[in-house]
């Protein structure tokens, strides 16, 4: 082989081919990287939206069973109540007593990030035994101003044997845990229904729970509307605690309801590495209330991250029932029609009647954490909500726009289902 042609096999890019070789690869790795982005920011807005979803459905099957119990073991209206003794609530009972009932809707005062959304979400506040189905057998005792109920000790009754019957009697504890302090009890003896306020429990060798004079329980005095002392062992009274538990759509870090510390709100949702919204961000809080209305420090549970709305409907008898005995049509009612407050405003000194309530069509609607959308979609029917707007930037500003699911059920109020009065 020649010279020339030992240079010519040997010789290898020239500058220009390596430098249109650099380039095509950097344009490639260009295109890589882009589309890993937009990948990794797909993922990470459907990731968001998936937790909004689980995180949602979590939060309304709480709230869908506990509108199922309303009025469990209570009154569905204590101020309409044929069965409650002695008459009516007046003012010297305790708040929430006074309104007894099994679901009741309030308007709080909103954050405005909700009425900026035109979202309008209430107060609900149901009614009910929530803590467990447990009724109590016990013998009554007045002295003075109070009302003492001693627990019947059956060992082989279920409702004793979970507080500790068999082989031990109930100590302070759970006798406490069972029946707390500022807890509505409610006594049935003969038909007849009673209610008061727990004072004081405790347990050993005669397991005790003290109402005190307010509301009174009435004894029998020449009528059948009074507790009596049971006779050898019959007509003895059951007892069991009512619950009040509250939903509504809050800010923790602004709410003054807000039982535990709003600084530690603050810490979590406002920090510097927040997103967009997280200051002004709402969720669906459950806390539990004592007789006055006052919340239960410990019992608030944050149901769902991120609520945005809460809305009810209800289905009713339409009128007192006919002859008595058969009920009235049925009709459907929201939020905006005049008569929904007839069935589901307070019953305290009002003649309304929740206790025609047959059924609850609740939804609940929650957002993403942080915007994945430029524009807004126009509500649904019923004003459903698709878009919520951060309050970052107006149209087409990018990231503006959450996106929300929303869950809706229909929920049978079983408990006053043949409820005629």
């Amino acid at each position: 082989m020649s010279p020339f042609a030992r240079r010519r096999a040997a010789r290898g890019f020239t500058l220009v081919e390596l430098m249109v070789a650099l380039m095509g690869g950097l344009f490639i790795s260009l295109a890589v990287f882009a589309l890993a982005r937009d990948a990794g920011r797909f993922y990470q807005s459907e990731t968001r939206i998936a937790n909004a979803t689980v995180g949602g459905l979590l939060g309304f099957e709480r709230l869908r069973s506990d509108i199922a119990r309303a009025g469990l073991m209570s009154s569905p209206n204590i101020n309409q109540d044929p069965s409650v003794c002695p008459g009516r609530p007046d003012g010297n009972w305790p708040a929430n007593m006074q309104k007894l009932a099994s679901l009741q809707v309030t308007q709080p005062v909103q954050p405005a990030a909700l009425t900026d959304n035109g979202r309008t979400p209430p107060r609900i506040l149901i009614t009910g035994s929530f803590g467990s189905s447990d009724q109590y057998a016990a013998y009554p005792t007045t002295t003075g101003a109070t009302t003492t109920f001693e627990l019947v000790l059956n060992q082989t009754a279920g409702a004793m044997r979970r507080l500790g019957i068999g082989g031990n009697n109930p100590d302070d504890a759970a006798m406490q845990s069972v029946f707390p302090v500022l807890h509505a009890l409610r006594i049935v003896q003969n038909g007849r229904t009673y209610y008061g306020q727990i004072v004081k429990a405790f347990g050993g060798a005669k397991p005790t729970v003290i109402v005190n004079a307010q509301p009174p329980i009435q004894t029998l005095s020449g009528n059948d509307c009074g507790l009596k002392a049971p006779a050898n062992g019959a007509d003895v009274p059951t007892i069991n605690v009512v619950n009040f538990i509250q939903y509504d759509v809050r800010n923790l870090v602004t709410n003054a309801q807000t039982p535990l510390a709003q600084a530690t709100y603050a810490k979590m949702f406002q920090n510097g590495s927040a997103a967009p919204g997280e200051a002004t961000r709402t969720e669906l809080v459950r806390v539990e209330q004592d007789v006055t209305g006052a919340p239960i420090a410990g019992t608030e549970e944050l149901v769902a991250e991120y609520a945005v709305d809460l809305n009810l409907q209800i289905t009713a008898m339409s009128g007192p029932s006919l002859n008595g005995t058969d009920p009235a049509p049925l009709a459907t009612y929201t939020p905006d029609m005049a008569q929904f407050a007839t069935y589901t405003g307070t019953t305290y000194g009002t003649q309304n009647r929740p206790e025609w309530i047959r059924s609850v069509r609740a939804r609940l609607t929650v957002r993403s954490r942080e915007g994945d959308r430029n524009y807004d979609v126009p509500n649904g029917a019923g004003n459903a909500l698709f878009r919520f707007n951060l309050g970052v930037g107006g149209a087409g500003t990018a990231d503006t726009f959450a996106r929300t699911r929303t869950f809706q059920a229909d929920i049978a109020l079983h408990n006053q289902a043949d409820i005629l009065w």
